[in-house]
């Protein structure tokens, strides 16, 4: 095929030279599995030079302040020709269906495939790909990976190959394992809950202790000869701080035992470090733990879930307390250690207890192992896939012969 029919609203006449009918062009069009599509970007790449001569240098910077320059780099591409994979995929009649559409078409207006590859050709990339959102003929989202690159000769040639896959069945696989891995984490946190009954209780049971106490000597003051209101309103404070402090225990319980999707935020990890404690202080005095907490600098700050985190710190405490209790560690001990290390925090949680039995390391962060009789086998998988979702690492250290183990955390430090 060497011309199409002309694209109605843009004057350019959709054709192309008959040397685009090589092997590999060839080869392209009867491939079964694979939407290849050929584009006319001559209009595109025309907005793109008009651009320049105006002066634009930061063309990222200048089309998110204007929408509209980003749009008519979208409608730039006219296809020219299809194979019949495409066809298939977009639910065309056939391939004159396609022929002499605007590429536009074939997007879901929030995709931004299309502006990001006239960003990257912009700035001199060979290629682009990226996921993006279709939209067949009748109007129905799918998902593709989406390429394209220029004609050999470069990209002022304006004769480009697009191809897409359809992935939709990935990303749906996808989606439901990240469901999957929501919901073990749910049942981690209520699991860890449960266990840290007693200490909530005990939390609670501090304020409300105080309140309770407060409250009848206001009573006593009030049935008495005088009324110091002085003395009344310093009571009516303490109850009123410590509402508060009851109402902030309920607070932290309820966000951790919640189905929520992640939320991040700057969080600076001396502070996630302390509600973690806070969470499992009880659990330490109950059983004579000494806790040592050191922090190198204010300055250690990662983008996260603060809530995850607190997930993860509070079940490496857990797992460090129930290694000591009926160990009988003489002087039972954890050391949390928080550093700036190449670019990274690394928070370091260290026990003195017995040790972990080297056929056990191995295998520690694989779902269900658990060396507990009542264990579900949940709770370190469940902190590496929480870290590795922020794009960091976690591991553990026990030398043969010797107590004690040492989990560490490493996440990129956030650059203010």
């Amino acid at each position: 095929m060497s011309s199409g029919p002309a694209a109605a609203d843009s004057g350019i006449v959709v054709s192309y030279d008959a040397d685009w009918n090589d092997a590999w062009y060839l080869v392209c069009m009867k491939v079964s599995t694979i939407g290849f599509v050929v584009v006319d970007a001559r209009e595109r790449v025309a907005a793109l030079d008009a651009l320049r001569a105006r002066g634009v240098t930061d063309l990222s910077g200048y089309l998110d302040a204007n929408p509209g320059a980003a749009n008519r780099l979208r409608r730039g591409m006219i296809i020219l020709d299809v194979n019949e994979a495409a066809v298939r995929m977009f639910g065309a009649a056939g391939r004159a269906d396609m022929i002499g559409q605007r590429t536009q078409r074939f997007f879901d207006p929030s995709c931004t495939a299309q502006v990001n590859s006239a960003r990257a050709f912009a700035e001199g990339a060979a290629a682009f790909q990226q996921q993006a959102r279709s939209v067949r003929m009748d109007g129905s989202r799918f998902d593709t990976l989406f390429c394209v690159v220029p004609r050999a000769d470069g990209v002022a040639s304006g004769l480009w190959l697009a191809s897409f896959v359809d992935i939709t069945e990935h990303v749906q696989r996808q989606t439901a394992l990240d469901a999957l891995r929501d919901e073990l984490a749910h049942v981690s946190r209520i699991s860890t809950l449960g266990e840290l009954s007693a200490s909530i209780a005990h939390e609670l049971g501090q304020p409300l202790s105080s309140i309770g106490m407060t409250a009848g000597a206001m009573l006593r003051r009030l049935d008495g000869p005088e009324i110091d209101r002085d003395t009344l309103r310093h009571q009516c404070r303490r109850i009123v701080d410590q509402v508060a402090r009851a109402g902030d225990i309920i607070d932290r319980t309820r966000r951790m035992a919640g189905k929520r999707g992640g939320l991040r935020s700057p969080v600076a990890i001396a502070d996630v470090l302390a509600e973690s404690i806070q969470f499992v202080q009880h659990e330490l005095s109950r059983h004579a733990i000494d806790i040592q907490v050191g922090v190198s600098g204010p300055d250690l700050v990662v983008q996260a879930d603060r809530i995850q985190l607190q997930q993860v710190f509070v079940n490496l405490l857990m797992n460090a307390i129930q290694v000591h209790h009926g160990a009988g560690t003489p002087r039972p001990e954890i050391r949390i250690d928080a550093i700036r290390k190449d670019g990274t925090v690394r928070v370091d949680v260290a026990d003195n207890g017995p040790g972990i039995e080297p056929s056990h390391v191995d295998q520690l962060f694989d779902g269900f192992f658990t060396t507990r009789a009542d264990g579900l086998g949940l709770g370190l998988s469940i902190c590496r896939t929480i870290i590795a979702a922020h794009d960091g690492a976690i591991a553990v250290t026990s030398p043969s012969g010797s107590r004690g183990a040492t989990f560490s955390v490493c996440l990129p430090i956030h650059l203010i």
